[in-house]
């Protein structure tokens, strides 16, 4: 069959065709089973140019590329490996006058947002496709193209932070650790909202117009993902949590009876 394959890239003429949701299946056991070629490339041009190798993949040329599932679960599980190894805690020293329970409910949020992050920016990846079908229609991209491309920069979101590991472990159980983690965030933030408003580059759309929509796919699909992690932390130590506002109100209510005048 001569004419399969590209006679310049080697392209498989059979694998061109627009992604849609029945892809899906395949792609996840895909990701889960086979290691593709094509990472460094992959990472290198995601880093520099995210919209212009977005684009190439979905129209087809995919044979340079590492398979943007088996990119997010091979980063995700080693960064999740990374941070159990380093044991790094991220609550820093305990504020003396707050309440036991309250402390206590503090660190396990905080210890259950560290650990499982990343893999809930998996999870998320599906809601962040409907933002970016939302917000980056003006590219006609359909929701499986959109499946793609959040995986694609949530895989490097979740790569950026791997550089970030040995920072924390740096500042371990320090004050400082909290603002390390900010500065990063602030850096994962301007990142993903470029690398979406970059989607729409081939666009009409001007420049303040593309990084709105790529600010808003991604700080919608961050805020579902917080509001997500939240509710299902309270959920899940719902009596804690009922301890240490009564303990913080009864503290309150203490400190302003000490504060009356006799």
């Amino acid at each position: 069959m001569p004419d399969r394959f590209c006679g310049q890239c080697g392209q498989d003429a059979h694998h061109t065709h627009r992604l849609t949701l029945k892809d899906m299946p395949h792609d996840v056991l895909h990701s889960i089973w086979h290691i593709d070629k094509g990472i460094l490339y992959t990472l290198r041009t995601m880093v520099r140019r995210p919209g212009a190798t977005i684009r190439a993949y979905l129209a087809g040329k995919r044979v340079d590329h590492f398979r943007p599932l088996s990119l997010l679960f091979m980063i995700t599980g080693f960064y999740a490996l990374l941070s159990a190894v380093l044991h790094i805690d991220m609550v820093g020293p305990r504020d003396l006058t707050m309440p036991d329970v309250v402390w206590q409910m503090q660190v396990k949020s905080t210890t259950f947002l560290a650990k499982y992050m990343s893999w809930c920016y998996v999870a998320m990846v599906p809601v962040w496709a409907l933002f970016a079908r939302l917000f980056l229609k003006k590219g006609g991209f359909n929701y499986a193209e959109c499946l793609i491309i959040a995986a694609f920069i949530t895989a490097i979101s979740n790569f950026f932070a791997l550089f970030m590991l040995p920072v924390l472990y740096h500042y371990n159980g320090t004050p400082q650790i909290k603002t390390a983690a900010f500065i990063y965030a602030c850096f994962s933030f301007v990142y993903v909202s470029w690398a979406y408003s970059t989607l729409l580059k081939h666009t009409k759309i001007k420049l303040p117009g593309r990084l709105w929509r790529g600010f808003m796919t991604f700080f919608l699909g961050y805020l579902t993902c917080v509001l997500v992690i939240t509710l299902t932390t309270y959920a899940l130590n719902w009596s804690m949590f009922k301890a240490s506002m009564k303990a913080q109100m009864q503290q309150q209510a203490q400190a302003a009876k000490a504060a009356k005048p006799m």
